[in-house]
């Protein structure tokens, strides 16, 4: 039997559903939890558009890898039956009404279902489900040391210099605007003072910026969005930021 077209009507109330749903998740952000949210979505999902980050983050604050139902199965792995989806943008190709051509095509963008990993259940053999789990490491560890060398060459790239020393009180490390120099302490394990030198390095790109169009940003502000970039690129390396930057964010 022919699958019924959608009535005009029908299409308009459906266009209204997805921008309200989208909206309630931008309105989500607002607050703190929400804020929380969105950088958990961040870290894991950080190819994927804003807008798709702040519906995942809305629908499945825990999720850490989304996928259509049938990425899931050439995966490995099946959906559980009676689970609710989760809705994101997805662009569809489809006829262009308009257009002189009738095999003209144009773009839209609809909501579709895709699933977290918390939803899905491995395939029987002869199917060989692949692994899931990403590699994460806590800031203790030395196992990401050798990313100081790049990070390095992106300070003198914005021409800031890194020094490795005794830094003032109880800091981690410090960004001195004026001087153009970063410092970050010396008695950090190697994995944490990569996760410091991301952190100082967005206060050096966030006082680039200020030179150039002279933002306002209260002290609170800035470190509420450079510690919003510290945690989402230290958690796309594998390192687990999390249980000091929330706190910390939340603060």
């Amino acid at each position: 039997m022919p699958r019924r077209r959608p009535t005009e009507a029908e299409r308009a109330e459906r266009r209204e559903a997805d921008r309200k749903r989208a909206q309630e998740a931008v309105e989500a952000l607002r607050c703190s939890e929400g804020w929380q949210r969105w950088l958990g979505a961040r870290r894991h999902f950080h190819r994927y558009s804003f807008g798709n980050q702040l519906l995942i983050a809305q629908q499945c604050p825990g999720a850490t890898a989304v996928a259509g139902f049938k990425a899931w199965l050439r995966l490995g792995y099946c959906v559980r039956r009676g689970e609710r989806a989760i809705r994101i943008w997805v662009p569809m190709r489809v006829r262009d009404r308009e257009a002189e051509d009738p095999d003209a095509k144009r773009t839209i963008f609809r909501l579709g279902p895709v699933f977290d990993r918390s939803q899905v259940e491995p395939l029987p053999p002869p199917a060989e489900p692949a692994p899931l789990e990403p590699p994460t490491v806590a800031v203790e560890g030395d196992s990401h040391r050798d990313l100081l060398a790049p990070l390095g060459e992106l300070a003198r790239e914005l021409g800031v210099s890194v020094e490795v020393c005794k830094t003032p009180g109880s800091s981690h490390g410090f960004f001195a605007p004026d001087e153009r120099r970063i410092g970050v302490s010396s008695e950090l394990s190697g994995n944490a003072q990569v996760a410091t030198l991301i952190h100082e390095l967005a206060h050096a790109l966030t006082a680039l910026e200020r030179e150039d169009e002279d933002p306002e940003l209260s002290y609170a502000a800035e470190e509420l969005v450079v510690e919003s970039v510290a945690f989402t690129v230290s958690g796309s390396i594998g390192l687990d930021t999390i249980g000091e930057s929330v706190p910390y964010l939340a603060s």
